[in-house]
C-alpha cells in the first residue's frame, strides 16, 4: 500500500522552484559574472566603505598594526565566523556578493565569506592576507583565507566552526592538518589578494 504524499511546505516548494529557475537560467548568470584577473584581484578590497565601517568598529581606539594586528584578526574571524550564515548552493554557479549585501543579509557561501574576511584583514593592514581556492579530497572545491602572522602560517575558513589558531603553525604542518567536511587538501587551483593572483597549473 503506497503511503499518502507528504504535503511541502511553503518555504520548501518556493526553494524547488527558485532551484529550478537559477538551475535554468544558470549559463547566462555565469557568463554575466565572468571577471577578469584584475576584477578577481580587486573583489578583496580592504577600502570598501563597508569593510572599512566594520574595521572601525572591530578595531581599539588607536590601531596600530605593529601592536594590534593579531589580536583584531581574531575579532574579525571571530565575527564573521558567527555573524555571517555559511551557505552551500547545490547548484553550478559563478556569482560574486559584495561586501554590503553580506552585511545586509548576513548570508554567503565559503568564496563570499573569504573574500570578506580577506577584505577585513586588508582593511587592517595584512598585505600577506590571501584567499585561496583549493581543491579538496573529496573533489569538491573550497575558499579559505591564508596568511601568515607574526612567523605563524594561518588557515582562516569562516565557513566552519573552528577557533582562531586551530589551523596556525608551521605551514607544511597547518596544510596537512586542515580539512573541511572531513575532506583534506588535495592541491591549490588558485590564490590571491588585491595584489596578486597565483594559478597553479599542472
Amino acid at each position: 500500500m503506497n503511503e499518502p504524499k507528504k504535503a511541502a511546505s511553503d518555504t520548501e516548494l518556493k526553494l524547488k522552484l527558485y532551484r529550478l529557475l537559477i538551475q535554468k537560467y544558470s549559463d547566462l548568470i555565469n557568463e554575466k559574472e565572468k571577471r577578469t584577473i584584475g576584477e578577481i584581484k580587486a573583489l578583496v578590497n580592504g577600502e570598501d566603505l563597508t569593510v572599512q565601517s566594520l574595521v572601525a568598529d572591530l578595531s581599539p581606539e588607536n590601531y596600530s598594526f605593529e601592536k594590534d594586528y593579531l589580536s583584531t584578526a581574531k575579532i574579525a574571524f571571530e565575527f564573521v565566523r558567527d555573524e555571517i550564515d555559511f551557505a552551500e548552493l547545490d547548484v553550478s554557479l559563478n556569482y560574486w556578493i559584495s561586501p554590503k549585501e553580506i552585511m545586509t543579509e548576513k548570508v554567503g557561501d565559503d568564496e563570499d565569506l573569504a573574500l570578506f574576511l580577506c577584505s577585513i584583514l586588508a582593511g587592517l593592514g595584512d598585505g600577506k592576507a590571501e584567499v585561496v581556492i583549493a581543491e579538496l579530497d573529496s573533489l569538491k572545491m573550497h575558499a579559505f583565507v591564508i596568511s601568515e602572522i607574526e612567523g605563524n602560517f594561518y588557515i582562516l575558513d569562516p565557513s566552519q566552526k573552528h577557533d582562531f589558531s586551530e589551523f596556525c603553525g608551521r605551514k607544511e604542518e597547518v596544510l596537512l592538518k586542515y580539512e573541511f567536511d572531513n575532506s583534506k587538501i588535495r592541491k591549490f587551483l588558485y590564490r590571491f589578494n588585491s595584489q596578486n593572483y597565483e594559478q597553479f597549473i599542472e
